[in-house]
């Protein structure tokens, strides 16, 4: 597929990712004391021959059951977790809501926490006053956010993050369960600029289980189990395969 098209992309093919299972690097411990220091890999796949494509204008989830891979795929999206075979192209700025508290650094304050977020999200060219005010107003962290964070709740910390990553305004925005965390009112309005955000940002990706929350907001739907991609369509066709797997 070309991509002449599109200057914002993601083009996957044929990638692998693997991650740690920790009952067999328990094992492997024992095997390693045991044998006298016998290699013992405690990897598995975690994501098996993805082929994946998403361009300008799309609006996309992911949705699975846990473990089939949907948090994986995003991250590998967001340069966290590397692919051991394939390949992978992203054309873009990448703002990615996943790990709350990823790139902070708990003694900081939250305000010295935005920027270095932001460093860690290579945005940093977009940093400045007004945008730093932008994030600790939409936080409602007030004087809070000249605490440490390491005094945070994790409330709170989901709030800074939020707020510091969605106001970077980046051309692929990335969300992994954004509204699990924090209490009704900040959900609600989170949700209401995340919308926002959908409709202007060139690529958006969202990993959720609220139905109502992907077929309001998302133009596509990608089906993940067993860290293979099994469904891509409409979400109201991929809700109902995802539905009917749930009930064997």
């Amino acid at each position: 597929m070309s991509f002449n098209h599109s200057k914002v992309f993601i083009e996957i093919k044929n990638a692998y990712v693997e991650g740690i299972d920790t009952h067999k690097r328990a094992q492997g411990l024992k095997h390693f004391f045991l044998n006298r220091g016998t290699s013992f890999s405690p990897n598995i796949p975690i994501l098996k021959k993805i082929n994946f494509s998403c361009y300008e204008g799309e609006k996309v989830a992911f949705v699975g059951s846990n473990g089939s891979g949907k948090s994986s795929l995003l991250k590998m999206i967001a340069g966290i977790y590397p692919p051991i075979k394939g390949t992978i192209n992203v054309c873009g700025e990448i703002a990615p809501i996943i790990d709350m508290g990823v790139g902070f650094e708990q003694e900081q304050t939250g305000r010295n926490n935005i920027k270095m977020l932001m460093l860690y999200n290579n945005m940093l060219d977009k940093y400045n006053k007004e945008t730093e005010q932008e994030i600790i107003d939409f936080s409602e962290l007030g004087k809070k956010i000249d605490l440490p964070i390491k005094n945070y709740s994790s409330g709170m910390l989901a709030r800074l993050a939020f707020s510091t990553s969605i106001f970077q305004n980046p051309q692929i925005l990335l969300l992994d369960e954004v509204f699990a965390t924090g209490d009704n009112y900040f959900v609600e309005k989170s949700l209401n600029l995340m919308k926002n955000k959908f409709r202007n940002t060139p690529i958006s990706i969202i990993v959720t289980h609220q139905e109502n929350i992907v077929k309001e907001n998302c133009t596509r739907c990608i089906l993940l189990r067993d860290g293979n991609i099994v469904g891509d369509g409409k979400p109201s066709e991929i809700f109902k395969i995802y539905t009917r797997r749930k009930r064997k």
